[in-house]
């Protein structure tokens, strides 16, 4: 457990053995080490903040009397305040009072309050537009376009009259078309995969041990003074877990769907529970496969996937977390992006080239999410080996008369010194886990590889106060030998953190990594200028990637999938 013990000043870590309801261990962390911030504590600062004369005076100057009709964020401070407080950063939106507001329509430009999360106080007011009157028009977005709704949708219904394809027992054991895995849940990083393995014949084979979302780090690039300092890490600094929202059949969810409660904890320590935290459910995926012989016959499988899902409501962004596992044996994950874009005030009549002007006063910033995916695989058994894969082309030659011929080139990550990379659509690079001990009908290792998709780099400076605290950003993929305590690529305790921690703090030992219980870290980033289109209310982007078997089987393991029921329309 990691606690706050407010008078001190200090987070506290303590171990305790359930079993025996015996405290083990109980360790003050040093100085300036900052648990993350729990979401009570981020609207207690909100109520610190109006409070406090000063923002009320600054809140006047601007023409607004009821400070209740302000939104207010607490945004983490990272290394741009005193590390030996537990301090955010907080910024405001005018609302009117109703529930239906766009809380992000109206922001107050140059107004941030420096709270003090242990002395619950406001220990600075900053204010770089004193007296600027905020922006008018409220954006709403919940009544249509302009209050009218399309008129031309006609009912979609989904039903299953024999109930799902899967079964899910009392243990959270998931077993799907010959995959099983454990549904887990974390209050730091939400949802979490466990033991996924799959069936071959009468034998289980151990594909992955843990599967999660590890971190989700999003550096801002507008220097606007207001919010310059934005570069939230939203597992570490926060937590999903508590943002968990409870989903609703026909709403989030379609189809024949199971719901799993979430329990995370209260400020207090107090349990609580989020009905309908995660939802699964069969989905279907067009063409499994097909293929037309000349003599006319037509032979196909139609393909469906399964889906493991939940969504976390971050301040303004919403984050769909969705692991698809498929027929041919190939298993996903894709997150879907959506919600509000982050607005703050113009503070001046120049159109700035880091933000998108969205009205008189509002502008959105330039932005990029950063996730990062744990992957502890254990393909075929514990010991593994990573290796890079890139197409090359060949040069002419006595082997190459026509020009035309190309190959693969291997990389293989002896220790982790040489296992960082970045990702190459140009070369075709897969990043593959095969097998130390277990051979296909071909004598190649098994091996599962990570086929990446859209990706980007961090646009921050490098020695940038981001840059500094998320050295994993650095590269796409990293590789480590697995060690219980290396759980989170920027470090146990990122809030307020120094530079270094994490991945490039472990890898200093350049451990070896043949034939060992290896651990993918790779990261993936969404880059987002935003768009028009993207308000008030932004639609869903998405990101991902995709891990599939090469070698793993002996065949198109598809092959047993039935071909759909006849139907007129299908001969």
């Amino acid at each position: 457990m990691v606690l706050v013990d407010c008078d001190a000043g200090r987070g506290v870590e303590v171990v305790v053995d359930l079993d025996w309801e015996t405290v083990l261990e109980h360790r003050l962390l040093p100085a300036g080490v900052q648990p993350g911030i729990h979401i009570e504590e981020f609207h207690l600062a909100g109520s610190i903040v109006r409070a406090d004369p000063r923002y009320r005076a600054a809140l006047a100057a601007r023409g607004i009397e009821d400070p209740d009709l302000v939104h207010i964020e607490a945004w983490t401070a990272g290394s741009f305040e005193d590390r030996g407080r537990r301090l955010v950063r907080a910024l405001s939106w005018l609302g009117s009072g109703e529930d239906v507001d766009n809380q992000y329509a109206r922001p107050l430009a140059g107004l941030v309050a420096v709270v003090d999360l242990n002395a619950l106080e406001v220990v600075r007011l900053d204010d770089h537009a004193p007296g600027s009157a905020p922006p008018t028009i409220a954006y709403p977005y919940h009544q249509g376009h302009d209050g009218r709704w399309r008129d031309d949708l006609h009912p979609l219904e989904i039903i299953q009259p024999d109930g799902p394809s899967f079964s899910l027992d009392a243990d959270r054991v998931l077993r799907w078309q010959k995959w099983e895995l454990i549904v887990g849940f974390h209050p730091r990083e939400g949802l979490v995969l466990h033991d996924i393995a799959y069936l071959d014949g009468g034998d289980r084979r151990q594909i992955c041990h843990r599967a999660s979302i590890a971190e989700l780090v999003i550096p801002y690039g507008d220097p606007n003074p207001t919010v310059h300092f934005k570069g939230a890490f939203d597992v570490g600094e926060y937590g999903m877990g508590p943002l968990v929202n409870s989903l609703s059949l026909g709403c989030d969810c379609l189809g024949e769907i199971r719901y799993l409660d979430v329990v995370v904890n209260g400020l207090d320590g107090s349990a609580v529970t989020i009905p309908n935290g995660i939802c699964i459910h069969e989905e279907d995926d067009n063409i499994l496969w097909k293929h037309t012989h000349s003599s006319g016959r037509v032979d196909r499988a139609r393909a469906r996937r399964l889906v493991v899902s939940s969504i976390c409501t971050v301040g303004n962004y919403e984050y769909g977390y969705f692991w698809y596992f498929y027929q041919d044996g190939s298993w996903a994950f894709e997150a879907k992006l959506t919600g509000i874009v982050h607005t703050a005030g113009r503070t001046n009549g120049e159109r700035s080239p880091h933000s998108l002007p969205l009205g008189d006063g509002l502008v959105s910033s330039h932005h990029q999410h950063f996730f990062c995916a744990r992957l502890d695989l254990d393909v075929d058994g514990i010991e593994n080996t990573t290796h890079q894969a890139d197409a090359v082309s060949h040069p002419w030659g006595p082997d190459n008369p026509d020009g035309i011929a190309f190959g693969e080139v291997r990389t293989v990550f002896e220790r982790e010194s040489e296992a960082r990379a970045v990702v190459s659509p140009a070369t075709a690079r897969r990043f593959r886990v095969e097998s130390a001990g277990r051979r296909n009908r071909i004598g190649d290792p098994t091996s599962y590889e990570l086929v990446p998709g859209e990706n980007v780099m961090p646009m921050a400076q490098p020695e940038s106060a981001i840059r500094s605290r998320a050295r994993m950003l650095d590269h796409h993929l990293w590789v480590t030998p697995y060690r219980r305590e290396e759980r989170y690529p920027a470090g146990e305790y990122p809030n307020q953190s120094s530079p270094g921690q994490g991945l490039p703090a472990w890898i200093a030992a350049d451990r070896p990594l043949v034939a060992a219980d290896v651990v993918l870290w790779y990261v993936f980033g969404a880059h987002h200028v935003p768009r028009l289109e993207d308000w008030p209310v932004m639609p869903v982007a998405r990101i991902g990637f995709q891990l599939r078997p090469v070698g793993f089987f002996d065949a198109n393991p598809a092959l047993d999938v039935p071909p759909p029921p006849p139907a007129d329309h299908c001969h």
